[in-house]
């Protein structure tokens, strides 16, 4: 374990996996307070920024792989604050919150909501970044309902899910802007809307997604973050609100090994405590899963009355004659209303497997 004291003005910066705990002092995390005696974890393949509002105290216990550095002065960039305050005392109500991967729009989106309870502000966030999604499984649209102060999305309280089945938005664009349309309907009147988005902005498609989305959802303002330019296409043909914020210096960019690595943690969190059970079809709207056709390992999403996603599971086997289907997954039968079955597909300890999955699926066995 290291054992650091730190002087007031500085940022630590720790990238999991890691254990920290401050022994004495006062820190924040995104805007969140953490007091004496506060522990949290940093997740593998996550980073997090403790500044240093108090002379501080902090023991850090490192796993494999994980890193710290000390910085001068704050990592949080001055344009975030200066949007934060234009929401503030313009009363935007509704933000979106767009760019490319790996330039903070999760992290904006919890500094974002912090600064907002502060304020008394009731606030609600949708993450609907589906390849690397942090409030529901990745193939999945997320809400919660904010009510205390974040360090990370993770730790919020899951309000409503939508189903999507994808990890990628160009296949599935108007049912991602359907899913974020549809958990709209579970924010109470008065609630601050944050939208976090997946970094899908460079090509022509993804051009026409964003813009196609800022139509349809009508946000009151569009955030991008961006240092290049690259958003320039998009924010040009953006009818509403918008402003451009800063990249932050120290942002963590991750190799697509470490970004699997996150989706299949996201995987494993909503498998937990699953077995392999049989749902009779017979009792269940099933016409999406009769007409892909599935293979072992194929995600399944079990719908509510709703439309609202309970669980996801893994499919094992359907027997056509009897009406059966068999799937590993946690969600009670008597929740489900439908079972819709995406492209991903997994292995029962939540690990991705490439398109041909025979081979590969006895291997995982």
């Amino acid at each position: 374990m290291l054992k650091l004291e730190i002087q007031a003005g500085r940022t630590l910066l720790v990238s999991g996996p890691a254990s920290v705990r401050l022994e004495e002092g006062l820190v924040n995390i995104f805007g969140a307070p953490i007091h004496r005696r506060g522990r949290f974890t940093v997740r593998r393949e996550k980073q997090i920024p403790i500044e240093i509002v108090e002379d501080s105290k902090v023991d850090v216990e490192f796993g494999e792989r994980a890193t710290y550095l000390e910085v001068e002065g704050s990592t949080v960039p001055d344009s975030w604050r200066e949007a934060t305050r234009r929401i503030e005392s313009s009363g935007e109500s509704k933000i979106l919150i767009i760019g490319s991967t790996d330039t903070g729009k999760s992290t904006f989106s919890i500094y974002l909501t912090n600064q907002m309870l502060k304020n008394k502000k009731r606030v609600a966030i949708v993450d609907a970044d589906i390849g690397q999604s942090d409030l529901g499984p990745p193939g999945s649209i997320g809400l919660s309902l904010v009510t205390e102060p974040l360090t990370e999305l993770e730790g919020a309280t899951v309000e409503a899910m939508i189903f999507i089945g994808e990890t990628s938005p160009s296949r599935v664009v108007d049912r991602v802007i359907n899913g974020i349309l549809k958990l709209e309907t579970k924010i109470p009147y008065g609630t601050v809307k944050v939208i976090n988005t997946d970094g899908w902005v460079a090509d022509e498609g993804a051009i026409e997604y964003k813009v196609r989305m800022v139509e349809r959802l009508e946000p009151s303002l569009v955030i991008g973050l961006d240092e290049g330019g690259e958003l320039d296409p998009i924010m040009s043909r953006v009818k509403t609100s918008k402003m451009k914020i800063n990249v932050p210096k120290y942002v963590k960019v991750r190799s697509r090994e470490e970004r699997k690595h996150i989706r299949e943690h996201g995987y494993r969190r909503y498998l937990r405590e699953a077995v392999y059970r049989n749902f009779l079809l017979d009792r269940i709207e099933a016409a999406d899963l009769l007409d892909k056709k599935p293979e072992k390992g194929h995600i399944l999403g079990f719908i509510d009355s709703e439309g609202f996603m309970v669980g996801i599971g893994i499919f094992e086997s359907l027997n056509r004659r009897r009406g059966i289907l068999r799937a590993y997954t946690k969600v009670d039968f008597r929740k489900v209303s439908r079972i819709e079955c995406g492209s991903i597909r997994l292995t029962p300890q939540g690990q991705e497997l490439p398109f041909s999955i025979d081979q590969t699926w006895k291997n995982s066995r």
